[in-house]
């Protein structure tokens, strides 16, 4: 009898079905696909692509068996828009978290699928996502899916494409020669996909309600998505449910997502295209041969025939996600205890441009971050002990934070912050921001990727209460390259707590195979962790980056390779 006493406070923890463990093997390695026409290598999971979609039931424990067969470069998986609540460990940053699993290795995932709703994983390995390592990820909220009273559900990945790969367009992003001959431009993509091919069809039935989990997985383009014919209701973004809105368009910007409801007429008389269209306004250029549109199918019946596609040539109106309202009715976060303001900012040096969110543009340590909380004790709440250049700002728990960020750019930056979803209370079209709190929503807006305007500025605000080390950066992976990116470092303390036996010694296997230290500040020094006089230091930048190749071009290769690049990035900025 006691037993079965001491279990009630567990079973009523756990969601409405039992939870149980997912288990994936990948073996990731590289493989041919040609999703717009164009043969390339691309990033697969156990010799195919495009890539599995994980999914699970909230309060399942997702297992992946990854196993890094491509044999010329590192890699690690991010699992975006995932909590990680005690397994801050598993978040999967290259370098914050963890070291790069080098090639011929494999290291296990393990954590418990909490938030529910629409998220994807990809590589958060230098500027290796691109490459294909994205797929989608779904998390069920049985009851939540119930009470939509729907017949079906279906997801819908939109993304950009290149042709090239990363390696070589990261080196020519970062170069001179782009800043020279491009202003640093951004390179354009090849094509848009829907669910990593040119088009979709979506099966539907007459008065029948479709749940839609449109998922972002883009490098740097946004998209407007519209279904000719039938309004979406928008019910969730970023897995935070929201009061049904109706819509005809979204703007859906990188690494975002979108949960919406369409339901089918009443008496359908043929079938109707849907549409996923790049916003010309994250591209510096638009090259004449670039095809700006995916279209899509909603199918009542095959013999309806192909419906007309939508074309437009702008999107005047769309939803304006500041709008919508949390269904859990959570109000405003009071006073805040901490509050961080960031400037997007560009600068260019005499080997490129690079970027800055913090104080200095973001360089990588020599000890992933995690690790020099895990192990420096009480001096892991000194922010001096991680090395300037992660931007490291300690948060205490239970704080409440508020980040004000002003855009000092002329273009818009999707923002993304790891382990939590945050409140938007104020984004505005100029900045700085002024500083006027009156006109904060009473329930605010909440997710956990959200777009700062051209020249403009953003107010945010979540709560401190997940230890860990999270990052909080532009998903333009360009930008992510170009060192936008800060790092705050939740509870360093309580976080210690939770790793009782330190790092997990196969976490230490991977990065000693590599020669990085796990132990120690920034620069691996463990007598004295605030002497970080050899910890890398601002401006000390890679002048000569390859993403996450290990044995860069050299020498006659290294000219003719650069050659190719540049030549291929000439023609698409043209």
């Amino acid at each position: 009898m006691t037993r079965s006493l001491l279990l009630l406070p567990i079973l009523a923890s756990i969601p409405s079905t039992i939870a149980k463990v997912v288990t994936y093997n990948w073996d990731i390695s590289w493989v041919h696909a040609a999703p717009d026409g164009f043969d390339r290598p691309v990033i697969g999971i156990n010799g195919k692509w495009p890539l599995p979609k994980v999914e699970a039931d909230l309060g399942d424990t997702i297992v992946v068996h990854a196993t890094n067969s491509l044999g010329n470069e590192t890699t690690g998986i991010h699992w975006h828009g995932q909590f990680q609540t005690g397994s801050n460990n598993m978040d999967g940053p290259v370098g914050v978290t963890q070291c790069g699993i080098p090639p011929g290795s494999s290291f296990t995932y393990s954590f418990t699928a909490n938030p529910a709703g629409s998220f994807w994983y990809h590589s958060h390995a230098s500027g290796q996502y691109p490459d294909g390592f994205r797929g989608p990820m779904v998390i069920h909220d049985r009851k939540w899916e119930e009470s939509l009273k729907i017949e079906d559900q279906y997801t819908m990945t939109v993304s950009d494409w290149y042709h090239d790969q990363m390696p070589g367009m990261v080196n020519y992003y970062l170069s001179r020669a782009n800043t020279d001959q491009h202003g640093g431009a951004e390179p354009i993509p090849n094509a848009t996909l829907i669910n990593d091919k040119q088009t979709e069809t979506f099966k539907i039935k007459p008065g029948k309600k479709y749940l839609i989990r449109i998922i972002s997985m883009t490098a740097l383009a946004a998209h407007y998505v519209q279904f000719d014919g039938h309004q979406m209701e928008v019910v969730a973004i970023d897995g935070v449910p929201v009061k049904a809105t109706k819509t005809d368009v979204i703007q859906v910007s990188a690494a975002q997502r979108y949960d919406v409801v369409i339901t089918g007429l009443a008496n359908p008389k043929k079938n109707y295209a849907f549409v996923s269209q790049f916003d010309p306004d994250m591209f510096d250029t638009l090259p004449a041969d670039l095809v700006m549109t995916n279209d899509g199918i909603l199918e009542y019946d095959s013999k309806f025939g192909k419906p007309a596609p939508i074309r437009k040539d702008a999107f005047d109106t769309f939803l304006d996600d500041f709008g919508l309202v949390p269904a859990d009715g959570m109000p405003l976060l009071g006073k805040p205890d901490k509050t961080v303001t960031l400037n997007v900012n560009f600068t260019d040096y005499d080997f490129g441009s690079r970027a800055a969110l913090g104080k200095t543009s973001y360089i990588g340590q020599k000890v992933p971050t995690l690790f020099t909380a895990l192990t420096t004790g009480k001096d892991a709440q000194n922010p001096k002990v991680y090395g300037e250049t992660v931007n490291p700002y300690i948060l205490k728990k239970g704080d409440v934070v508020q980040i004000v960020l002003n855009n000092l750019d002329d273009g818009g930056h999707p923002f993304h912050l790891h382990g939590h979803n945050f409140q938007v209370l104020a984004r505005t079209a100029t900045q700085p921001w002024d500083g006027v709190t009156s006109s904060f929503p009473k329930i605010p807006m909440r997710r956990d990727t959200v777009k700062v305007y051209a020249s403009g500025a953003l107010v945010l605000r979540f709560k401190a209460e997940n230890p860990g080390v999270f990052l909080f950066h532009c998903h333009i992976d360009w930008h992510v390259e170009s060192g936008l990116s800060v790092t705050f470092i939740e509870a360093p303390c309580d976080l210690q707590k939770q790793f009782p036996n330190g790092i997990p010694q196969a976490q230490k296997d991977i990065c000693r195979k590599q020669g990085i230290p796990t132990e120690g500040n920034c620069a691996g020094n463990t007598k004295n962790v605030l002497d970080t006089s050899k910890c890398v230091q601002p401006e000390q930048f890679d002048k000569n980056p390859f993403g996450a190749l290990i044995s860069p071009p050299k020498g006659r290769r290294m000219r003719d390779f650069a050659r190719e690049v540049k030549a291929s990035m000439a023609k698409a900025m043209a």
